[in-house]
């Protein structure tokens, strides 16, 4: 089994750290140059979960990467999926699979983009519903805090999927598998968790102060927000024929502890407690969870008829708060290939 990560963020050298301690050959496909550079010196040291040092095993030949790889591993921003299979479709052969981690609508994309394709190969195309490491890459890039690995990955996979449970069984001891990918990106915990936190804390970001993200900073009336987003969560995938777990047993499930309530589960989880706000306003909290994350929502709101006043509301204010109209996400041809693969 030969792995290739597409990206070279922390939760992709999280799992290039993890691949490593386990003996799976493993590649990181760099585009960085200054990445590259840092790499091609110095190990990479990992601390916390995982304590280690390694050399990344990166490359910088996309074409390499992607024709060596078994099992093709996107960890990239959600908005470029769809350049990324753009990007690699010209090398992909019979026999792959392609996993987004985490998925956030990347198999409904690559569904779209390669059934275009004349004489596309025959890969399978999954996704997971969640990351299933917690980590945080330093700024000099020679540090990897590695803080936590999650016990359940929820996952779907489109075709035949040869090596790829072993793969997810290596990085969790618990994997479930949905029919749907429509249902791992619908199942994602993290849009509505970060970006209701984000609004709601928004000063604070701005400022550059330095807070606890799920310590005071998040109120029994913040989770109370989540709660009635993940309600409307629910009432749209209900209404394209999908059950979907409640936010709160998505996180009990992942992390193995048992809370009565929202607050409770993100307030208590010591995996939770050294997580700090945003920095600023350019990360993935609002850069990604927002747009593909809360945005994809209040598309299949729309498009599927579903009353969605706080993820509607939420979505609108900080775009508009942020100085950028909201523009859909998903857009009807996507809806068309969710419901083919109901």
């Amino acid at each position: 089994m030969n792995i290739s990560i597409i990206g070279a963020g922390s939760t992709a050298l999280a799992g290039a750290a993890y691949f490593n301690l386990k003996n799976v050959p493993c590649q990181v496909y760099v585009r960085n140059r200054i990445k590259a550079a840092c790499w091609n010196q110095s190990p990479l040291t990992v601390r916390g979960k995982i304590d280690t040092s390694l050399y990344v095993p990166f490359t910088t030949d996309l074409k390499k990467a992607v024709e060596e790889a078994d099992i093709l591993m996107v960890c990239t921003h959600a908005t470029d999926h769809e350049s990324v299979v753009e990007e690699i479709a010209p090398f992909l052969h019979d026999g792959q699979c392609l996993l987004f981690m985490n998925g956030c609508w990347g198999a409904i994309k690559a569904c779209r983009l390669l059934s275009k394709q004349q004489d596309a190969p025959s890969i399978s195309i999954a996704e997971t519903a969640n990351m299933p490491f917690i980590a945080r890459l330093s700024s000099d890039y020679k540090t990897l805090e590695f803080k936590a690995m999650k016990e359940e990955i929820g996952y779907s996979c489109l075709g035949e999927e040869g090596e790829l449970s072993t793969l997810l069984h290596l990085m969790a001891p618990k994997v479930s598998r949905v029919a749907s990918p429509a249902s791992t990106s619908l199942s994602a915990t993290n849009p509505i968790i970060h970006v209701t936190a984000c609004l709601f804390n928004m000063t604070r970001i701005e400022n550059g102060e330095k807070f606890h993200f799920f310590g005071d900073s998040l109120t029994p009336k913040v989770a109370a927000y989540m709660e009635a987003c993940d309600g409307e969560r629910i009432a749209i995938g209900k209404a394209l024929g999908l059950s979907l777990s409640s936010l709160l047993d998505v996180l009990n499930a992942s992390w193995g502890e048992k809370k009565e309530n929202l607050y409770d589960a993100l307030t208590e989880n010591q995996s939770y407690k050294t997580v700090m706000g945003p920095a600023d306003l350019k990360g993935r909290y609002l850069s990604e969870d927002l747009p593909c994350g809360m945005g994809s929502l209040r598309d299949l709101s729309d498009m599927m008829h579903v009353d969605a006043p706080h993820i509607r509301s939420l979505v609108d204010t900080l775009s508009l708060y942020l100085g950028k109209p909201y523009t859909p996400f998903l857009t009807p041809q996507d809806l068309r290939v969710i419901k083919s693969l109901k």
